[in-house]
């Protein structure tokens, strides 16, 4: 078995009472992706520390989950007990929209900068950037700000890259947006 460290955030001070600083995950399965020369990871997952243990977020997806495909394969099944943990319902869902938007590496981001800072290639037309496990676009820097605290938006959003600071962010614009799920695409 192989440990993962899922860093929880980038400013302890930040942290929600009783949230660790890092979680240990127990990856009994790792693969290869060598299309992406990215260690990814199979089910299954065991805990080592307490993950949080935080209320469902609004549910007002009941028309978007049909547009979850019924692949297994497409699912990242051992960060379903961390969604849910988040209070990330349905985790089907949640599973469904990691696997397509980062294929489930909490650290992916959608743009590339040059040794000044200077973008180089972003892959949405308008310029932003998406990052983390559930790639959020960088138009909710303020959110980051608030949610994650001040360290997290230094160099390109990196606190998103963290698994905790992208999920409590899909918690709030679950929460505290119009669109709610429809921010990621099905």
């Amino acid at each position: 078995m192989t440990g993962v460290l899922i860093p929880l955030n980038t400013d302890q001070a930040d942290a929600p009472s009783g949230v660790t600083e890092q979680v240990e995950i127990v990856v009994e399965n790792p693969v290869w992706a060598e299309s992406q020369g990215i260690r990814e990871s199979e089910p299954p997952y065991r805990a080592k520390r307490n993950l949080p243990q935080l209320p469902p977020v609004r549910d007002n997806h009941a028309g978007r989950r049909e547009a979850v495909p019924q692949d297994q394969g497409k699912r990242c099944p051992g960060l379903e007990p961390v969604f849910e943990a988040y209070g990330l319902y349905p985790i089907e869902t949640w599973s469904y929209i990691a696997w397509r938007e980062s294929g489930c590496r909490p650290k992916a981001q959608n743009a590339t900068w040059d040794a000044n800072g200077n973008m180089t290639y972003a892959l949405n037309k308008d310029g932003s950037y998406d990052t983390g496990l559930l790639q959020i676009n960088s138009s909710w820097y303020s959110v980051v700000k608030d949610v994650c605290g001040e360290k997290a938006v230094e160099n390109h959003m990196q606190g998103l890259k963290t698994v905790h600071c992208n999920l409590m962010v899909a918690r709030f614009i679950m929460n505290n947006s119009k669109g709610g799920l429809a921010n990621w695409r099905m």
